[in-house]
């Protein structure tokens, strides 16, 4: 974190401060009159001000301002920071110039049950002044935002305690700062859907079973959502349905169970629900196909004209149809579905775009975990030669017959790796046995 801490003082104050060595200023000259800030595109003055702990109205002197620049740049919030400032009779004017840090990501909390979001967000503001739903990805903010929480749990006679864990994406991308509380068990009693019509609702009942008694995470309800829930529309045809955040609502707490360190704490969980319109099916036109006809792909659609748009169908079909194009050596092709709605009628038609890729063939193939005779049966059994049009669907094929020429006498296993040169446009496969005897 890179901090400018500058008392860039304006030559006003300056001449003033040579005159106090014959006549003092006068006490009203150190109090606060305006505080600015320019430079900030995320924050306001008075929270800028408020955060610095020199509000107007405050007595302070030049090292004052030095610790509030300080302040400000620890909390990570701001990159560069500088300050004037200048005394009169009437008091001190003082300026911050800041620049905006550049990283900020979303606080999710995952089982703050006792609060909503917005809840926390405004008592939050309310204690930290830079805080408005996001951090710095460096800093201290996110340990101040702890420790505020921990006392909401304390002032709200919660028995736990706060932990944050920083999220990263694949990329190792900082995604968001997590917060939650160790100490309690947060357990679901029972899952509502408002909204919900009874068409819909014994199935999405049959799907939330499966929620009792299981801990409560934010987390673990988005999966439930995209996962669950909304499949369960998708496949009717609701094609837009969508679910509000979860609403966890406190219904008691208990005593810890037997051989459970935790004290446990049931909520209901409601998951409002809208379905919107139904569409049906009005169309279905492909292109970027050139291996495979439209005639010879439409058959691995379940789809028919003027039914319910089952897209959760078409997602499986359209893997029968990557995987017709890897038996043919594309092994990276893919479909994108583009859905043209029409809403006066109820209908969608789709756009299936397929991007075939290259064709890639045989590379290496290695046996791990076995002896040279059992190797040598086992390469002999392979059918696809170095240089031949790999067939993504032959592995499926050869695993079961490669068993048959394992000794039978042990338990064996088998973890395939294939990896796709996309330089050579190969395929190595290496194939890693392992074998236990039986029980």
């Amino acid at each position: 974190m890179t901090s400018l801490y500058a008392g860039l003082v304006c030559l006003t104050a300056a001449a003033q401060a040579q005159s106090t060595a014959t006549r003092p200023m006068p006490a009203t000259a150190y109090k606060l009159i305006a505080v600015k800030v320019t430079g900030t595109k995320r924050f306001t003055s008075s929270e800028v001000a408020a955060a610095s702990g020199l509000p107007v109205g405050t007595i302070a002197h030049e090292e004052d301002f030095r610790k509030a620049a300080r302040q400000l740049g620890e909390s990570g919030a701001f990159s560069n920071i500088a300050f004037t400032f200048s005394y009169s009779a009437a008091g001190t004017k003082l300026e911050f110039q800041v620049t905006d840090s550049d990283n900020f990501v979303p606080a999710r909390y995952t089982d703050f049950v006792w609060f909503t979001d917005e809840e926390l967000r405004r008592k939050l503001h309310e204690r930290i002044p830079l805080f408005n739903g996001e951090l710095p990805t460096s800093g201290r903010l996110p340990d101040e935002v702890s420790d505020v929480l921990q006392a909401l749990l304390v002032e709200n006679g919660v028995p736990g305690h706060v932990e944050y864990v920083r999220k990263k994406v694949k990329s190792e991308r900082l995604q968001t700062i997590d917060y939650s509380v160790a100490g309690v068990s947060v357990r679901i009693r029972q899952i509502e859907f408002p909204g919900a019509e009874a068409r819909e609702l014994t199935a999405l009942q049959t799907a939330a079973e499966k929620l009792t008694d299981r801990e409560y995470s934010i987390e673990f309800m988005n999966s439930f959502i995209e996962r669950a829930l909304l499949p369960i529309y998708r496949e009717r045809g609701y094609l837009k349905a969508a679910c509000a955040p979860p609403q966890p609502k406190v219904v008691k707490s208990t005593e810890s169970r037997t051989g459970e360190t935790a004290q446990i704490t049931f909520v209901d969980v409601t998951f409002p629900v809208t379905a919107g319109k139904q569409y049906k099916l009005s169309g279905i036109e492909w292109s970027g196909n050139k291996e495979f006809s439209a005639e010879a792909l439409q058959p691995l659609l379940h789809a028919r004209v003027g039914q319910p748009a089952n897209t959760v169908q078409l997602e499986d079909d359209l893997r029968a149809v990557q995987e017709l194009y890897g038996s043919r050596g594309y092994i990276l092709a893919s479909v994108k579905v583009v859905a043209e709605f029409d809403d006066a009628a109820g209908t969608v038609a789709l756009r299936l775009a397929v991007e075939e890729g290259s064709v890639y063939h045989m590379g290496e193939l290695e046996f791990r975990g076995i002896d040279n005779n059992l190797t040598a049966r086992l390469r002999a059994a392979w059918k696809i030669r170095p240089g031949d049009v790999y067939d993504a669907t032959y592995l499926k094929q050869f695993l079961p017959q490669a068993r048959k020429l394992l000794p039978a006498s042990l338990d064996w296993g088998v973890e395939p790796h294939v990896t796709a040169i996309t330089r050579d446009k190969t395929v190595d496969v290496d194939l890693q046995y392992t074998a236990k005897a039986p029980r």
